[in-house]
């Protein structure tokens, strides 16, 4: 007895030292902010980036941080960095250490039952038996004389009963092969979000770079037209000291002045700000004391009208992740179906009771009569017909921002050159022309002014123009050429 406990003590310590161990890692986030701010730019990730964006039809010089980020430098700094697009990244691991784990047969059960009589009944023993009439004759009765006799008894001499069973799960169901393809379609799904994810991140930090460009393209011309200002306001009062010019007419240009200079101040926070924001894209601390290159266009899209329509359902990120997702409804409907169909139960089975052992060989398996898993199906099938309906939103909204970006763009391009063929040319002449007078000694202070004034805010007129064609061919660009970094694990047709 001793030895058959201790031999199946032995197989179920063997299947347990297969077990994997659980070892804590602690959470050092005060060591990370410091490391944050520190974060090298010359990482060899970043490099691989930074060249997988320079095999487009743009040509770019070789990666290198020291001196300044380009747009497509910051590109490949953001798609390394990112807080949100590296948690979305992490997130996708789950679903592939799933799939990479799946199909697994499950673990056999054995089951141990050990059983003692409590009650082991009487022994064997001898009993006094009194004098009795055994029969009669012709003296008379006859009576037995007093005797020992010995009485048998239901003692149990060994008390122990053992029960012993071992069942494996036999997947004749086919369930696991279908679940297996689930965990991989789930994985597809999530590493389609990866790429929504790099999409967005691209398309908001080329916005933001822009914006930046903008504000800062706009400071430099602001603070060139008050250094005019202030060269102007000298001459005013000179005018005035010397009684050629109004005190009233000298004061306008000094209020103008003032004016212009705290409008620099805002332009400034704004500049910051925007800087703020491409460090916060980037994944960089805002001590970060990286310079930015500006960038004020965004190459257009060279593709027919007649085609864009196709591109943008065929590429467009969304609705590719929207069809992964209907894909993963459609294989977790197909596992609840098949998971009505039941698994066989089989393994052998010993038992042992007063000494007798016996052994023996179990079967079993549910029977789909009531429950038939009608719960899980409906709300797979319900899931289903969501992620159709989700589908094809995404696809009315793709087409629908199409058309409207490629209005903006339309009439951006249209603002812009109206403003270079007609504005411009006629502000440029007044500049030049009040300052031709001013040379030949005929002086008008205010209407030289007002010449830098139109001058100044049609700058800011085209600046805004371009800002609004960027934007507009940026997320053109986006929608129709979309790329992507991180690889698939599932199929590597889909990394082309």
């Amino acid at each position: 007895m001793k030895l058959r406990l201790a031999l199946v003590t032995a197989v179920v310590m063997t299947g347990i030292t297969g077990c994997q161990s659980y070892q804590r890692r602690p959470l050092h986030l005060d060591e990370y902010s410091r490391q944050w701010a520190q974060r090298p730019l010359d990482v060899e990730s970043i490099q691989s980036y930074a060249a997988s964006l320079s095999d487009c039809a743009e040509t770019h010089a070789p990666y290198d941080s020291s001196d300044g980020l380009s747009l497509f430098e910051a590109e490949a700094v953001a798609l390394h960095f990112n807080p949100q697009l590296r948690l979305t990244r992490a997130a996708a691991e789950v679903p592939l250490a799933s799939a990479k784990e799946a199909g697994w047969w499950p673990d056999p059960q054995f089951e141990l039952e050990i059983l003692r009589f409590v009650d082991r009944g009487e022994k064997a023993r001898f009993k006094l038996d009194g004098p009795s009439v055994t029969g009669v004759n012709a003296s008379g009765l006859e009576t037995s004389p007093i005797g020992v006799r010995r009485v048998g008894g239901d003692y149990i001499d060994d008390p122990w009963i053992v029960g012993a069973g071992l069942s494996v799960t036999v997947p004749i169901s086919g369930r696991l092969a279908v679940e297996k393809d689930l965990r991989w379609s789930q994985y597809s799904a999530a590493w389609r979000r990866i790429l929504v994810s790099e999409w967005e991140l691209v398309t908001e930090l080329r916005a933001a770079w822009l914006q930046w460009s903008t504000s800062t393209e706009r400071l430099r011309i602001t603070r060139d037209y008050v250094g005019q200002l202030e060269t102007i306001a000298g001459m005013t009062e000179q005018l005035v000291e010397a009684g050629e010019m109004k005190p009233t007419e000298g004061r306008l240009l000094r209020i103008e002045l003032a004016r212009r200079r705290t409008e620099i101040l805002s332009f400034e926070r704004e500049e910051q700000q925007n800087r703020l924001t491409l460090l916060s894209l980037m994944g960089l601390a805002p001590s970060s004391p990286v310079s930015l290159e500006p960038k004020l266009s965004i190459d257009l899209v060279r593709l027919p009208v007649e085609n864009q329509r196709g591109e943008l359902v065929k590429h467009h990120p969304q609705i590719k992740s929207a069809e992964a997702d209907y894909e993963t409804a459609e294989r977790q409907l197909r596992l609840e179906i098949r998971r009505q169909y039941p698994d066989l139960n089989i393994g052998p089975s010993y038992s042992l009771e007063e000494g007798f052992s016996r052994f023996g060989l179990g079967l079993g398996f549910p029977l789909p009569l009531w429950n038939r898993n009608r719960q899980a199906i409906a709300e797979a099938v319900a899931a289903r017909e969501t992620a159709l309906v989700r589908a094809e939103a995404i696809v009315e909204n793709a087409l629908s921002a199409l058309a409207q970006v490629e209005l903006r763009l339309k009439y951006a391009s249209q603002r812009r050159n109206a403003l270079l063929e007609t504005v411009a040319p006629l502000v440029e002449k007044q500049v030049e022309d009040s300052r031709t007078l001013l040379s030949l000694g005929e002086v008008d202070v205010l209407l030289l002014r007002d010449a830098l004034t139109g001058s100044l805010d049609t700058k800011v007129e085209l600046l805004d123009a371009a800002l609004a064609k960027g934007r507009a061919a940026n997320e053109l660009q986006q929608m129709l050429q979309p790329r992507w970094f991180t690889p698939s694990q599932v199929d590597p047709k889909e990394n082309n």
